[in-house]
């Protein structure tokens, strides 16, 4: 998700990124004050690892500007504002709801045991990963301008690969809960001598039912507003209760 304060940071991040090309290129002061506070004034809003490439875009396009003169200031503006869009819906189908769910269980895997490995390798595959491809993209960006993102909008890459990606992160996110949200009912009531188990009836409809009804009403308290930590003292207090009357 992406905030008021990534946006203002994506915005002066994009100041950051082309200052040394406007530095280079520029050769008239006010030129370069100009192409500055343009850039500064710009309303940014895209994925965190697709700006890389958003960045790298802009920058091949101010040195285009600098050495030919053949782009205007406002079509610099336009190409950003239009690219937000598409770029913040790969980025976020692909990296957020796909790549992150896929090393996130991969590494709860290994942290459940009590494995150290299990958070140092999230933050190798996710944060130091994905910091790397965030250069390999602004320098992608910078080499082919705005080519690439033509050519994979006229094949049909882009809708393609956010529908794939949003098919195998909904997959993950159902192997994670069937994984690694255990709810057991430990209550057998006894009815004409005969013992019923809840549990293994409710198996037998669905294995792994109770966790997804409380995946989805964890999910549905989110939407509304509550915080994740009321959130986690809430299931933590009903769990504690629901185990001390012997139904758990």
């Amino acid at each position: 998700m992406r905030t008021t304060s990534n946006v203002v940071g994506q915005g002066r991040a994009m100041v950051l990124s082309t200052a040394p090309v406007i530095e280079k290129y520029y050769q008239d002061d006010e030129a370069k004050k100009e192409a500055l506070t343009r850039h500064a004034s710009e309303y940014i809003n895209t994925n965190q690892t697709m700006y890389g490439l958003l960045a790298g875009i802009a920058c091949a396009m101010e040195k285009e500007r600098a050495e030919k003169g053949n782009v205007e200031p406002g079509t610099i503006t336009s190409v950003i504002a239009s690219l937000m869009g598409p770029l913040a819906g790969i980025g976020d189908s692909f990296f957020f709801n796909c790549v992150r769910v896929i090393v996130a269980g991969i590494a709860i895997g290994i942290a459940a045991d009590g494995n150290l490995l299990g958070p140092l390798l999230f933050v190798a595959l996710f944060g130091f990963g994905l910091l790397a491809l965030k250069y390999v993209l602004f320098m992608t960006g910078y080499r082919t301008g705005t080519s690439l993102i033509d050519q994979a909008s006229e094949s049909g890459i882009i809708s393609m690969l956010m529908e794939v990606a949003g098919i195998l992160g909904a997959m993950m996110v159902g192997v994670l809960i069937a994984s690694n949200i255990k709810i057991n009912i430990a209550l057998a009531p006894v009815v004409n001598g005969a013992e019923i188990n809840i549990q293994g009836i409710l198996d037998n409809v669905m294995p792994g039912l109770l966790s997804l009804v409380l995946w989805w009403g964890s999910y549905k308290a989110l939407q509304k507003g509550l915080t994740p930590v009321k959130l986690i003292f809430i299931i933590m207090g009903g769990c504690i209760l629901l185990s001390l009357v012997g139904i758990l």
